[in-house]
């Protein structure tokens, strides 16, 4: 009877742990998601607009809504070379500065990395930035754009 117990418990955990991302399973994930081929770079960003509305208007976005205040936090930009925030990807959504989806991408990643970089874990900021990553990379999938 214990082994029993002990078989479903390793089954409930297998079942939890995510598969380690690969290019190939990226690739096959792409390719189940049929619509994100059809999609044209344009169309693309235009559901990356909603993306990051759903960023910003989530209740862990308000570390990354705007650039940080230097005045107010004045080693910031001596720690984080490459800032970025929701509302200068969101200018360059609306500007049309990204030509390619994997830019859109990296600038929204660089704000989780700065994130991460700059602040402690136990840090009220750098939990919601890993809240919202977690959010960014669940909407990505679910437009078939990761």
């Amino acid at each position: 009877e214990d082994e029993e117990e002990e078989e479903s418990e390793d089954e409930e955990e297998e079942s939890e742990e995510p598969l380690p991302r690969t290019r190939s399973t990226r690739r096959d994930a792409a390719a189940a998601n049929q619509p994100s081929k059809t999609l044209s770079v344009a169309e693309k960003l235009k559901l990356c607009q909603q993306i990051v509305k759903t960023m910003q208007e989530d209740e862990n976005g308000w570390p990354f809504l705007y650039p940080v205040d230097g005045e107010q936090i004045p080693d910031y930009y001596k720690i984080i070379p490459n800032p970025m925030d929701l509302s200068t990807v969101e200018k360059k959504l609306k500007s049309n500065r990204y030509r390619k989806l994997d830019t859109f991408i990296d600038d929204v990643n660089q704000i989780f990395l700065n994130c991460q970089h700059y602040n402690q874990s136990r840090a009220p900021a750098y939990k919601a930035g890993v809240r919202l990553q977690k959010l960014f990379t669940k909407k990505l999938a679910e437009h078939g754009l990761n």
